[in-house]
């Protein structure tokens, strides 16, 4: 009997070739599946007390759900001027999607230079900046100066005579309160109050000359004749406060947008975060979201993922600077 010291005839080329795209498709099918979003709602955490916010986000969700085919749910968390809401979508929830967090983005880039936090600036993931609130600054009826002009002449011949009051010590007002006199050559005194609402409420009574807010809480009190709209934050004048004028207008070399959007965990796949962008894009448009925010005085100005970033990064080396000089960042 002769035996053959060859191995058995292995496979054809073309079959292996067929293995192999066949392993391809399916490991690209597995990547798929790993992907799939959204597998569930998506929760939004709203790290304030219920209020415009979450009925914002809620009307927003109903446009969305029409791209991701899973609803929005909201999650109020509050605390820590938004640090505790924070704290829990960086450091406690699942970086796939389902989790994000909206608001105001002090507590990505104000908080942590203050406080020791379980989070850092790198513990967020930017997905999309959705609307322009925006600030403004208001004076008292009956005070020593009628526009932003006659204010920063009246405090250079004043020093630290006017007062504005904020939502507290070290908050985004606060420091735009800085910010303005920094811009303006002038110094003022800081009144911090336990909010917006009770630091509006004192210019209105006259216990402080100025106060810092966002439209929805300043506008109702000039419209009514109680306080007097000097300007607002922004690089250009905003589609919802038309007649209110832009520092830079009045010669103040100051603009402060506030970035008012959604993050991720940070470990979040771009694609999902890709995906929530769009739907976040596509939601902005829809009629229901339009009309509530020209309802509230909030202007609709979406950015994607990248964008946000950048302008993100530029407001926290501003924060953390500013902090530093007026010696209120953390050093340990």
């Amino acid at each position: 009997m002769t035996v053959s010291t060859h191995p058995p005839p292995g496979p054809s080329r073309r079959a292996v070739l067929v293995a192999a795209a066949g392993a391809a498709a399916l490991g690209g099918l597995g990547l798929r599946v790993a992907r799939a979003f959204p597998t569930e709602p998506v929760t939004v955490i709203i790290p304030y007390a219920p209020g415009t916010t979450d009925q914002l986000v809620r009307v927003l969700g109903m446009g969305m759900e029409k791209t991701l085919g899973k609803p929005l749910v909201t999650e109020t968390k509050p605390g820590g001027g938004g640090s505790v809401g924070a704290s829990y979508v960086a450091k406690r929830a699942k970086p796939d999607g389902h989790t994000l967090i909206f608001g105001v983005s002090a507590f990505h880039t104000i908080a942590p230079h203050q406080t020791a936090l379980p989070y850092g600036f790198a513990d967020l993931k930017p997905v999309a900046r959705l609307t322009v609130g925006p600030n403004m600054m208001a004076a008292r009826v009956g005070a020593p100066f009628k526009d932003v002009r006659e204010l920063v002449a009246y405090a250079k011949a004043n020093p630290e005579k006017v007062t504005y009051g904020s939502a507290g010590t070290g908050g985004a007002l606060h420091l735009a309160g800085e910010a303005f006199a920094q811009a303006a050559g002038i110094k003022l005194t800081h009144v911090p109050f336990q909010g917006v609402t009770p630091a509006v409420a004192a210019a209105v009574g006259g216990t402080v000359d100025l106060a810092f807010g966002f439209a929805q809480a300043v506008m109702p009190q000039v419209d009514g004749g109680r306080l007097v709209a000097l300007a607002q934050f922004g690089p250009k004048r905003t589609k919802v406060l038309p007649d209110v004028p832009t520092f830079r207008d009045m010669g103040v070399d100051l603009a402060m947008p506030p970035l008012t959007g959604f993050w991720a965990p940070a470990a979040t796949p771009d694609d999902v975060v890709a995906k929530l962008a769009e739907a976040i894009r596509v939601g902005s448009m829809a009629p229901d979201f339009v009309a509530f925010c020209e309802k509230s005085r909030t202007e609709i100005d979406y950015v994607g993922p990248a964008e946000f970033r950048r302008e993100l990064e530029t407001e926290n080396a501003f924060f953390l600077d500013m902090l530093k000089r007026l010696g209120m960042a953390r050093t340990g």
